[in-house]
């Protein structure tokens, strides 16, 4: 909807627009401010009604987003490489092969056993990840002190701030009012709880044992593909 306000002879009126409501809402105000403008009295013929608008935004503004650094997105694609790469690999190089060697129908088994391999390529990628920043990151990261913010339970929300005074949550099984976490120093919204060294050494056990795993399962499948 458009309002045209009163202007004094001779000048342009001003016109401001409404956007984004709906018809009830627009026809709800047209009616109160004509009601409203009927009451009065004839206005003064030199008053100028835009010196009595103001103008405001009920929409809040989205929170920008925080760019992420080339440090992280290097990171981020060199994960997902790792977590994905050999087992959909597997899955795509062994189906071709059975279908050029004249044996489609092992692709019945192929299809299920590569995407076993992409499962457990994934999971052993995501272990190793969280192994690798449970060493690395108390080593050459910021190690601070995190403060729950969620009600008492298990699961618990932690939050920590960085040197530019930005907040950032973590997420951790834990029953204390505070706990030790270490972030990078690039990249402070990638973290890592301080844990001790036997748990780090059993993080890398269940890496590397997912790993074999998923090594075996190529290995099935690369060889019973070439036979």
């Amino acid at each position: 909807m458009t309002v045209k306000l009163r202007v004094p002879a001779g000048a342009t009126p001003v016109v401001h627009r409404f956007e984004g409501s709906n018809a009830a809402a627009v026809s709800l105000f047209a009616t109160a401010v004509g009601t409203a403008l009927a009451r009065l009295p004839e206005s003064d013929p030199s008053f100028d009604g835009a010196a009595l608008v103001t103008t405001r935004s009920l929409r809040t503004p989205p929170t920008p987003l925080t760019p992420v650094s080339a440090g992280a997105q290097a990171r981020a694609g060199v994960w997902l490489l790792v977590t994905l790469a050999p087992g959909l690999a597997t899955l795509i190089g062994t189906s071709v092969l059975f279908v050029m060697h004249g044996e489609p129908g092992m692709l019945l088994l192929a299809v299920p056993m590569g995407i076993v391999t992409v499962l457990f390529n994934a999971a052993s990628g995501v272990t190793a990840q969280r192994a690798t920043k449970m060493w690395l990151l108390p080593w050459r990261g910021i190690t601070v002190m995190a403060v729950r913010t969620s009600p008492d339970g298990k699961r618990g929300i932690y939050e920590y701030t960085d040197p530019s005074g930005k907040t950032h949550s973590y997420y951790r099984d834990a029953y204390a009012s505070e706990i030790e976490i270490c972030y990078h120093p690039g990249d402070p919204a990638e973290s890592v709880g301080v844990y001790p060294v036997y748990m780090r050494v059993l993080a890398t056990l269940g890496a590397l044992v997912l790993w074999a795993v998923t090594a075996g399962l190529i290995f099935v499948a690369i060889t019973a593909a070439t036979e």
